[in-house]
């Protein structure tokens, strides 16, 4: 996975998932506590329904 340095993500920020399109956003649900410190896992809920895990190194966040 990429080595990424980015701060942890807030429950409840945004984000657009660029592997599928800027229009297509979610919202954090959970931080994973159990995985490589270098890239957590991330919890998210679909703008379009349900929900799924993604390295954060794979998320672009907002800056609001």
């Amino acid at each position: 996975m990429t080595d990424t340095k980015a701060p942890l993500p807030v429950i409840g920020s945004r984000c657009w998932r660029d592997q599928i399109g800027s229009e297509t956003c979610a919202t954090v649900l959970c931080l994973a506590a159990e995985t490589p410190e270098e890239d957590p896992m991330v919890e998210l809920a679909y703008d379009e329904g349900g929900s799924g895990w993604w390295p954060l190194s794979t998320l672009v966040f907002e800056l609001a």
